[in-house]
């Protein structure tokens, strides 16, 4: 046997739901992996594989046999081991038998942590098999995955995400005959159902690197990566060949990747009558009942035709292809029912019903809660525009944006609220900014998705949002850790993003009061505290909008902490900031600047600054510099003069000892300094730049 081998484990199981396939082989692999680490043993890649039946680890340079493992073992006192002769005691004798030498091989030092001479003895173990090693940790290591839905069958006590019908365990060609649950290992494996309709026995794996090519050949793509890339490839080139483009849909891609063995994709179509319904309305219902993909034209219009995976080679009867059109018919015709019956009631009839559509207990219904959006948008509108007409559209939309929930085709598609109402309004003849604020008002939906299209769409996201998160915040319920159930940060995260894309000098302070007015006696927490903890909520927020931006750690650090509040001077001062972040001078101004805070922790310099009392050529030229810095207003050319300030600074602080015997002296520098930090401050705080 070679030094290093080729280890692979599969578990062959009943249909394992796809949200756990990920979780269970990472889990596997980071267990794997410890256990390894305490056995001192390395390999040089571990690959995952999974599919709907399995779930597998191939691992890459794993060592025939353990490393020879060596301990320090710490035991008594020397003065307890031996006498005052030299002469072994009977404790020093029993240390010595517990780890089986001979007392001639102890040596007495001082350990770390010990406050005298110690026995210390250094046993050394002997490598062992690393197969043998992997039989008996792997079914412990199996045994110990968390299943959040585990089960057990027939009679067993053994629980895990579905039964397993097969293990293959090769370590090298030696098979590992590793147990779990009465299923002994062995070199091979089962391939796809149809396969074995013809091919009866089972698929024989003579090395784990024929792994993947073996099991190929019986109808199964393990690798969910290469599932994707050539569901990916079939689908361009089958939208191609109908003329048009897919419909992007990442999240439904990696579903398709992970629901079948062998991704085949069928093209079918549907009647083009359904194509007078809204594009997202065919979109979802592709998406949510077929696991269909949608394909557009050039000019964006959607084509009457869908794609959908196959779990098999091939399609030559055409019953996968004739059976998703006939379903999906049907479907269609459901949603085209929705949308007219939707449509012989205006949407405005709509808004007395959100009575009875409850938001959150403590704050009320949704027709609550449009209330409040409404006098958010109203006082947030006059800040924005001094226009009356578009003030009272973007109070339309307000009022409109919710009642689509009491809709038919929402009921059935959740994930089209706020769509349906702005293609509803549509078709009544509302206002273009209107149905177009209403249709985007809950963008941005994650930090992928890009904020609304329109000024009054964004105007109405953010009040929307903003009363959700103060409303949440003002009666007690809090994001903590990892716990956020009405995942209130990405609604405070789409608030900070819109007011950072559109430039809007909405500073958080404002905008907490407003909304806590809003909620009014609803609110069950007090005021002060509300506001306090939304404060930092949106602090939290708007230095994650930093990270996402790309800043570097200097950057966000020293900015932030310079002031918040204000995101458009924020943007500003990062921005600037960035184009210096390499200049090596802002490395000794930040010394510099740690220096000024140290001397001043203590003192109350006075605003007022007298520079005739300096005396020294090195504070005078600093003095000169305070100047120009003050006089300068734009960013970029205050930066540029800190910059220009590090060498004069040094020079200062070599030269001139600011805390002097003569009083008014004293002042005149600790004030001249104070002035200098007053003016790093207006972009961001040096001495937090690292």
């Amino acid at each position: 046997m070679s030094a290093t081998q080729t280890f692979l484990l599969e578990l062959h199981c009943e249909e394992i739901p796809a949200r756990f396939l990920a979780p269970l082989t990472e889990e596997f692999g980071s267990a794997f992996q410890a256990w390894l680490n305490g056995q001192g043993l390395s390999l040089a890649s571990l690959d995952p594989f999974y599919s709907p039946r399995k779930l597998a680890w191939r691992a890459q340079g794993l060592p025939a046999f353990q490393p020879d493992q060596t301990d320090s073992q710490v035991g008594p006192p020397q003065r307890m081991c031996v006498d005052e002769a030299g002469q072994p005691t009977i404790q020093g004798l029993k240390f010595a038998e517990k780890w089986g030498v001979d007392f001639g091989v102890v040596r007495f030092e001082q350990p770390a942590g010990k406050k005298e001479p110690c026995a210390v003895v250094t046993i050394t173990r002997k490598g062992r098999p690393t197969a043998e090693l992997l039989m008996e940790a792997l079914p412990g290591l199996i045994a110990g995955l968390h299943v959040p839905k585990a089960m057990r069958w027939g009679k067993s006590e053994f629980e895990f995400v579905r039964p397993i019908r097969n293990i293959l365990c090769l370590f090298g060609d030696q098979v590992v005959p590793v147990t779990v649950d009465g299923v002994t290992a062995s070199n091979t494996t089962w391939g796809h159902r149809l396969f074995h309709r013809q091919h009866p026995g089972p698929v024989t794996i003579a090395m784990p690197e024929a792994y993947e090519a073996a099991l190929e050949a019986a109808g199964v793509v393990v690798s969910v990566d290469a599932r994707r890339a050539r569901i990916a490839t079939q689908l361009e080139a089958l939208a191609a060949e109908a003329g048009g483009r897919v419909v992007t849909d990442a999240e439904l891609l990696d579903t398709l990747a992970e629901i079948v063995e062998f991704p085949k994709i069928v093209r079918g179509e549907f009647p083009a009558t359904f194509l007078e319904l809204p594009k997202e309305v065919l979109v979802t219902s592709l998406r949510e009942h077929q696991k269909s993909f949608c394909i557009e034209g050039p000019d964006g219009a959607l084509l009457p035709f869908f794609l959908t995976a196959a779990n098999r080679t091939d399609d030559p009867a055409g019953f996968v292809k004739a059976g998703n059109e006939w379903v999906l018919k049907a479907r269609l015709y459901d949603a085209r029912f929705f949308f007219a019956e939707d449509r012989k009631l205006a949407l405005s009839a709509r808004l007395e019903k959100l009575k009875a559509l409850t938001f959150q207990r403590e704050l009320g219904s949704y027709h609550d809660k449009t209330g409040r959006v409404v006098a958010l948008v109203k006082t947030l509108a006059s800040r924005l525009s001094n226009d009356d007409d578009h003030i009272d559209r973007a109070l339309e939309a307000a009022r409109m944006a919710k009642c689509d929930l009491r809709t038919l085709m929402v009921g059935e598609f959740p994930e089209l609220q706020g769509v349906m109402g702005g293609e509803y309004l549509k078709h009544e003849g509302a206002h273009e900014e209107v149905w177009k604020a209403v249709k985007e008002h809950y963008r941005p939906v994650g930090a992928d998705d890009a904020i609304p299209g329109t000024p009054m769409g964004c105007l109405l996201s953010l009040c929307d949002k903003l009363d959700t998160v103060a409303g949440c915040f003002a009666v007690g319920l809090v994001p903590s850790g990892s716990k956020d159930p009405l995942a209130l940060r990405r609604a405070g995260q789409g608030i900070v993003r819109i007011l950072w894309e559109q430039g809007w000098a909405l500073p958080p302070a404002e905008l907490i009061a407003a909304a806590l007015r809003a909620v009014g006696t609803r609110a069950t927490k007090p005021e002060a505290e509300t506001a306090e903890a939304l404060r930092a909520f949106f602090k939290d927020r708007v230095a994650y909008q930093l990270e996402l931006a790309g800043y570097a750690g200097s950057v966000r650090r020293s900015a932030l902490a310079a002031g918040w509040e204000d995101l458009v001077d924020l943007k500003a001062r990062c921005e600037a900031l960035s184009a210096f972040a390499e200049d090596p001078r802002f490395a000794s101004l930040a010394q510099s600047a740690k220096r000024i805070g140290n001397i001043l922790k203590d003192e109350m310099p006075a605003e007022r600054f007298d520079g005739g009392l300096l005396t020294q050529v090195e504070e005078k030229e600093l003095a000169e510099h305070l100047a120009k810095l003050e006089g300068t207003a734009d960013q970029k050319g205050l930066l540029t003069a800190l910059a220009d300030l590090a060498q004069p600074l040094e020079a200062f602080f070599n030269a001139v000892m600011v805390k002097c015997e003569d009083p008014g002296l004293r002042a005149a520098r600790l004030s001249l300094l104070h002035r200098l930090r007053q003016a790093f401050l207006r972009v961001a705080d040096f001495s937090l730049w690292q």
